[in-house]
């Protein structure tokens, strides 16, 4: 052969070498499948766990973890108290991949003899560790499981952090085995030496005064510490609205010789001014556009204020607030209020200047109670009457609401009660007292949803006519009868303009099915008016219909089309709402 050929019979043979060589691998790959016999449960799992998978598909490795199969299994029964177990393991192969048997009988557990759990140092009075060796997975008999027994170790050394034994050690802590006669001895002694207590918080830097930061402290300086406390006044630093980030943590470290563990706050506030828009559309009321202004501190002591306006077609409102945390500054408050409106629905026309003063708390119960002073003057025309009074109404309420699921509510409930009266001794035009009372519920199994809702309320008044409309009582529309104007059911005068009720009296029952997701179809009936008297002689007016809900990423928009069934020949209507359900 000439000799300029050999070049090109060498470059073509290394290449032919280079693609068996990456051809090779590939057939040599072979897939590992694990079958494991006579044993099932929590046994057969943990053997496979314990085996595992080859750690590539090249055909040493495979070898290899074929050989350490009966070790990695033989551990995996251990664990779980099983150490006579006999294991027979199978390498063959099937089709084009490797099947490996791992044949296991079990023989009889290693049982629980003794069992010592020890707590000392103040630990070994501590009502929780006692109460933690109580519920300890251990009882002698028992298989021996060394899963709950490290399970048990980690839950002493968490419950000595989050209670402030920060020296707590164990002592000894040790499974002793005896395979041939079947049981084994677990002891468990942890000294938790002494136990620290809180010491004093230390705020970082900031215009509040440290008066008023200590009074959202849920502890004293020498109570025992708890992770709980450090948590709760973490929470109580954020839910006061002053900032935009907090972190606590507690400086072990810098603990003194009594064990008191100093705590630091880093706080940050939120900005001065927060403004908020929002535009929305219902029935009711029409297209709404809302304004609101936030301070969220004004001063040291923490003294907070907002304002908030509203327009739409029928009603336009400008109100604000000014709050001054008492002690506890989360729970209670005393607020200054102001406000002007201007509404002009069906046959009403008023324009009401308000002030008042309330004190809030927030109870531990959940309930949230008012006692107020409010002072209003509203000039009214409503149907063929007008007028103007000025009222000085002391009352207080109770509220409170519940949920659970986020902004799609799935659970919850809506409780509100009030009451309010004046007297011309109290520089009132007219003597009246009103009670309002309502209630809701939501209840959901599945894709299935009910709402219940129910209203109730009663004016004493010694003129209606002279009475302003904000008190009267008026029904109809999105969140009260469906199928009616909004607030277009009530007592009427002789040329059927609406007058308002001293009585109202309205129920709702509400059936949601989630057909797709984020999406439900609903059913409803809903009745209720406003009476001239107690014993409702005009009649309850009905409503019924069905509609749409769509959970948008904002909140629930509601389209419900009804109709006002007790009315004959009242057109059907059609309900358009967005906001929460509770």
């Amino acid at each position: 052969m000439p000799q300029f050929f050999h070049p090109v019979i060498s470059l073509r043979l290394s290449f032919v070498l280079l693609l068996l060589g990456l051809l090779l691998p590939l057939t040599a790959q072979a897939e590992v499948r694990i079958v494991v016999e006579g044993i099932d449960g929590a046994l057969r799992e943990n053997v496979i766990n314990y085996v595992g998978e080859p750690a590539s598909d090249d055909p040493r490795m495979v070898r290899r973890f074929i050989a350490g199969i009966p070790d990695d299994a033989r551990s995996g029964m251990e664990a779980l108290g099983y150490y006579r177990a006999v294991i027979d393991v199978e390498s063959r192969r099937v089709d084009d991949r490797r099947e490996v048997v791992i044949r296991v009988d079990r023989g009889e557990p290693v049982r629980l003899r003794d069992i010592d759990i020890a707590f000392g140092g103040d630990a070994g009075v501590d009502p929780e560790f006692l109460a933690l060796r109580e519920r300890a997975p251990f009882t002698e008999g028992n298989t021996l499981h060394h899963g709950r027994y490290e399970s048990f170790k980690r839950a002493v050394e968490s419950l000595a952090l989050a209670r402030g034994y920060f020296d707590g050690r164990f002592v000894q802590s040790q499974v002793l085995v005896n395979p041939a006669e079947g049981w084994a001895d677990v002891t468990i002694n942890y000294d938790g030496g002494r136990r620290y207590r809180l010491g004093d918080v230390r705020f970082s830097e900031t215009v509040l005064s440290e008066g008023l930061l200590q009074r959202h402290v849920p502890f004293s300086s020498g109570d025992h510490f708890t992770a709980d406390r450090i948590t709760v006044l973490n929470r109580n630093l954020l839910n006061s609205d002053y900032f935009e980030s907090v972190r606590v943590r507690p400086q072990v470290q810098e603990a003194d010789e009594e064990g008191r563990v100093p705590v630091d706050a880093e706080v940050e506030l939120r900005r001065r001014n927060r403004i908020g828009t929002g535009v929305g559309f219902a029935t009711d009321v029409g297209p709404r556009l809302r304004l609101n202004w936030t301070r969220p501190w004004v001063n040291p002591e923490g003294h907070s204020m907002s304002a908030e306006s509203e327009l739409s077609a029928v009603r336009q409102s400008v109100s604000g607030t000014y709050s001054i945390p008492l002690d506890p500054p989360l729970e209670e408050k005393l607020q200054f209020l102001g406000g002007y409106q201007r509404e002009e629905i069906e046959d009403t026309r008023s324009q009401r200047l308000t002030a008042g003063v309330q004190r809030q708390r927030i109870m531990r119960s959940g309930w949230t109670r008012n006692v107020f002073l409010r002072w209003e003057r509203e000039r009214f025309k409503q149907g063929a009457e007008t007028g103007q009074t000025t009222l000085t109404l002391p009352g207080v309420s109770l509220s409170r609401s519940r949920s659970r699921g986020g902004i799609d509510v799935t659970w919850g409930d809506r409780q509100f009660a009030s009451v309010e009266a004046t007297d011309r001794e109290l520089g009132s035009s007219i003597r009246l007292a009103r009670l309002r009372l309502s209630t809701k519920w939501l209840r959901s199994i599945g894709r299935h949803r009910g709402i219940a809702r129910a209203e109730y309320g009663a004016l004493a008044t010694q003129s209606l006519e002279r009475t302003p409309p904000s008190l009267r009582f008026f029904t109809g529309g999105d969140q009260s009868v469906r199928g009616f104007a909004y607030q277009s059911l009530a007592p009427k005068d002789d040329d059927g303009n609406l007058i308002g009720g001293r009585y109202l009296a309205v129920a709702s029952l509400e059936y949601n099915y989630e057909f797709i997701d984020r999406w439900r179809a609903a059913t409803f009936f809903d009745v209720g008016n406003a009476f001239r008297r107690a014993g409702f002689n005009e009649g309850f007016e009905r409503g019924v219909g069905a509609g749409v809900r769509w959970q948008s990423p904002v909140g629930p928009i509601r389209l419900d089309l009804a109709f006002g069934i007790s009315a004959p020949g009242t057109p059907w209507r059609l309900h358009f709402s967005m906001g929460p359900e509770i």
